[in-house]
């Protein structure tokens, strides 16, 4: 019964080892698969391969090239540029404010008033004209505007943000903050709390008297002891001098922000717990909710916000308008030429563009009219069928002897050409698979004449060793025919 078994066995992993070639290796090309031919003698030192094996091992491998080369369809997003353009407006005097009329595409909410998430582009064409001598438009001070309010200003200072404006020592300024906040928030006795610098950590709480005391480390770090109540609130603050304090309030001190704001203070924490209670642990807890701002920025009246671009601040209103600045000085004056522009800095990519006209001979004698330009890149999907290559330069460069193939690839398919009386690669074989699946293959040539067989790479299964042999090299050269028919 055990040498039953042990035939069966036998049967079985010869049958799973010398499969014949399936759909599995359709993938083999001349970039992951070394040919291996058989050598004769040794003239001089050097292998030399049997003549009718090298010219069907050449045959194979230009073979291979050309399995590499396949038609493929490729997807690819590509960037196209777009333009949106006005319509022509005349130059009349007019004050002329940029309408969602006579630019659907403009991109950004416009209109006669900056209220909400709306802001005012202006040109005063009475301050612009074309200049003869130059052949140029000329822009004059405060020519172009473009006014905002504390929703819509181009300044980049995160997502969450707080502008004040304000006036200091006579100037009109604005404060620009970060701001973050968070809402009930939880931490234990012994637990700390972190926030621009100040550090909160509960020493005792009173679940009673809704009620705590905290070490409170400031950011100088000076430690002092607080008391802390249940819906109370507590600002700490750094004003701009350095100075740091703690006060308490009753109720939610918005006077008191805005003051610290205004007059431009570093850093503002405000803290409020909001309930005690005992966890499952056993551990007091307090909710809490904080608001946190920090300076960020500071503009005043006259500041340049970008190249000839500055600010001109409201604090009456609440307004803030960029302006086309010239004086001569240290702010030249501007002129755009024909094929030019003048762009609006702030990221929408806007700009004025003047239209010339010119006479019969083509010279430039005046303006017909100006456009707002708004130039955009559109992603689009762009699908092409092209070939798609996978193959080695030198069709010899994936030919080696059998005196070279000392061990498995595990990186490529290996393709043995010619029987084990000429190819010493053989010896490889049955090293690697064992006598008893190499004496089954060479059975098999015996008998049909030849054999196209598919073993697994054992050291990559992603791999796969072809044995295209035959009795003669008529035989193998039929093997190899074959092998290249069922690709």
């Amino acid at each position: 019964m055990k040498n039953v078994l042990v035939v069966v066995t036998v049967i079985m992993i010869l049958g799973l080892a010398i499969a014949p070639i399936s759909a599995e290796v359709a993938w083999i090309n001349s970039a992951n698969t070394v040919i291996v031919l058989p050598t004769t003698k040794i003239v001089n030192g050097t292998p030399l391969h049997i003549g009718e094996d090298a010219i069907s091992g050449s045959r194979l491998g230009a073979f291979l090239v050309l399995q590499g080369i396949t038609i493929g369809k490729y997807t690819s997003v590509a960037s196209v540029p777009v333009e949106y353009h006005s319509v022509l407006i005349p130059d009349e005097n007019q004050v002329y404010l940029l309408n969602e009329e006579d630019m659907p595409d403009v991109g950004i909410n416009v209109s006669d008033q900056p209220v909400g998430d709306v802001v005012v582009v202006q040109v005063n064409f009475s301050r612009v004209g074309f200049n003869l001598s130059r052949g140029s438009v000329e822009f004059l001070d405060r020519s172009v505007e473009v006014t905002f309010n504390e929703n819509t200003t181009p300044l980049d200072v995160g997502e969450d943000y707080k502008i004040v404006s304000t006036t200091v020592d006579g100037k009109d300024t604005m404060f620009l903050y970060s701001h973050e906040a968070a809402d009930s928030k939880l931490t234990s006795l012994g637990d700390s709390i972190t926030v621009g610098g100040w550090k909160l950590k509960p020493l005792d709480i009173n679940i009673n008297a809704s009620k705590m005391l905290v070490e409170l480390t400031y950011p100088s770090g000076i430690i002092k002891t607080k008391a802390m109540a249940r819906s109370r609130y507590y600002i700490m603050y750094l004003t701009a001098d350095g100075e740091e304090d703690f006060e308490e309030y009753d109720s939610y001190p918005v006077s008191r922000l805005n003051e610290l704001f205004e007059a431009g203070a570093d850093k503002v924490f405000l803290f409020s717990p909001t309930d005690f209670f005992i966890g499952v642990s056993g551990s007091k807890t307090v909710i809490y909710s904080y608001e946190y701002y920090e300076k960020v920025g500071r503009y005043q009246d006259g500041d340049i916000y970008s190249d000839q671009w500055v600010w001109d601040i409201d604090p009456e209103h609440g307004l803030y308008t960029l302006y086309l600045h010239v004086d001569g000085e240290g702010f030249p004056r501007v002129f755009v030429a024909p094929g030019q522009s003048l762009s609006i800095p702030t990221g929408w990519n806007l700009s004025i563009v003047p239209f010339f006209a010119k006479n019969a001979q083509g010279d430039i004698v005046g303006v017909s009219g100006y456009r707002f330009v708004r130039r955009v890149s559109v992603a689009k999907q762009v699908s092409i069928t092209a070939p798609k290559v996978q193959a080695t330069e030198d069709v010899y460069s994936l030919i080696i002897n059998d005196t070279q193939l000392t061990a498995l690839p595990s990186d490529k398919n290996v393709i043995i050409v010619g029987g084990w009386v000429s190819n010493s690669a053989w010896a490889l074989l049955e090293r690697v698979y064992g006598e008893d699946v190499v004496d089954s293959i060479k059975r098999e040539i015996l008998r049909n004449g030849y054999v196209v067989k598919d073993l697994p790479n054992p050291n990559n299964s992603r791999y796969r060793v072809i044995i295209l042999a035959g009795r003669t090299h008529v035989e193998t050269g039929k093997a190899v025919e074959e092998f290249m028919a069922s690709q």
